[in-house]
């Protein structure tokens, strides 16, 4: 079944690329109605990248596209024409929420300021997710998920010391995990104020400051500290030893993590090294972090008789936290935690056929999302038009012809 506490709601959905439509999918997922606003002027970025269903490019082929957009119904218009633009504030004034995420001025230049729409829709919750949000002295700046992980410090986290350069998380978590999140719960607040006091609300999400939040401990570390926060790579800058290990195999490897006296104990016994269990300057933590070099290399040294697979559940049923570090082909076949919640949907899809899609990582009392597909470019535009609008087929060709429905 298809969750739907959230049916009802509708929103008029201007978002494109990443953060943005990851947001708007948890409201599709669960049962809103997402009125994809799209044009091939300017296609949504992502339908036009890679990876490919076969290797086979295509507008209705991106399995980046897809992911970000389940569930969704896609509009072709043309904003910048006058017709266009006078549609799409129909279809806001039949929508509980307008949303985008694009940089400052977009919204003015396309006339649908926060003040233009509510002029035809008082109680609109209006969704703005900018890079800097839209005022200050940054607020022009254009930048996407990798220049947000490395402005707010991110990207710097993630070396591994020793004067490397940082790796960086990509694209992961300003794009799929900050900020969509904090839109989605930001929204929520909003029809939650607008049930309980009739009045609609302008969310101005900065996606840098919702970004900064996974940063929290370093910020106030550096605030407190004047001195840059140590990144100590896989490394615990409390816990010892807290790392990767190389196993037998190829690139395959084991994370172990010991925090307690008692999982080091656990650990010493579990890879046959008493001397170190029985030596008194590692039973305490502090000891084993001046040791963590020697510790590393007993760890090492007994992984690389095992695969990742059996070092993990040799630990793990000693008591020691550990797992293997996992492919994405690993946890799609062979993961059984994944397996055992459904996590993984297979979707029926016109062009790409079965396709695999993630659900969503909760449940609302107790059901799983039965992911719908994501929609093929315009797939909509008649079905909405006419049936929320009241168009009729003629004036729907008449738009058509015109090219303001592509």
């Amino acid at each position: 079944m298809k969750p739907d506490f959230l049916r009802g709601i509708r929103f008029t959905d201007l978002t494109w690329a990443g953060a943005g439509p990851f947001g708007t999918k948890v409201f599709s997922d669960f049962g809103a109605e997402v009125l994809k606003i799209e044009s091939m002027s300017r296609p949504d970025p992502v339908r036009r990248g890679g990876p490919f269903r076969d290797g086979v490019a295509g507008t209705n082929r991106s399995g980046y596209f897809a992911s970000r957009n389940t569930g969704k119904k896609s509009i072709s218009l043309d904003l910048k024409n006058p017709d266009g633009h006078a549609i799409a504030l129909k279809l806001i004034e039949q929508s509980d929420v307008v949303s985008n995420n694009f940089g400052p001025g977009a919204m003015e230049r396309l006339g649908l300021t926060y003040d233009e729409v509510r002029a035809v829709k008082p109680d609109i919750i209006y969704l703005s997710m900018p890079m800097y949000g839209e005022a200050g002295p940054l607020s022009t700046l254009l930048g996407v998920g990798m220049t947000i992980a490395a402005v707010t410090g991110m990207m710097w986290m993630t070396g591994y010391g020793n004067g490397e350069k940082p790796l960086g998380p990509g694209t992961h978590y300003p794009d799929h995990a900050a900020n969509p999140y904090h839109a989605a719960f930001a929204v929520l607040a909003a029809l939650r104020h607008r049930r309980h006091t009739g009045k609609g609300m302008k969310i101005d999400l900065s996606q840098v400051e919702s970004t900064a939040n996974f940063m929290g401990a370093s910020i106030l570390e550096a605030s407190q500290t004047n001195a840059e926060p140590e990144h100590p790579g896989n490394r615990s800058r409390s816990d010892a030893p807290h790392n990767v290990f190389r196993c037998a195999g190829e690139d395959a490897w084991c994370a172990v993590t010991v925090e307690t006296d008692g999982e080091w104990l656990a650990l010493a016994a579990a890879i046959g090294r008493q001397d170190l269990a029985a030596r008194p300057d590692l039973r305490q933590s502090a000891g084993r972090l001046a040791a963590r070099d020697e510790l590393e290399v007993a760890v090492t040294g007994w992984c690389a008789h095992h695969s990742a697979t059996n070092a993990a559940g040799l630990l793990q049923t000693a008591g020691v936290p550990a797992a293997r570090v996992a492919s994405s082909r690993d946890l799609v076949e062979e993961d059984p935690q994944l397996a055992a919640r459904g996590y993984w949907q297979h979707v029926d899809h016109p062009e790409m056929g079965p396709a695999l899609f993630t659900s969503p990582p909760f449940r609302i009392d107790g059901e799983r999302v039965e992911l719908a597909r994501p929609p093929l470019f315009g797939e909509h535009t008649e079905e909405v038009l006419s049936g929320l609008l009241g168009m009729s087929r003629d004036e729907i060709a008449m738009l058509a012809e015109r090219k303001i429905l592509a």
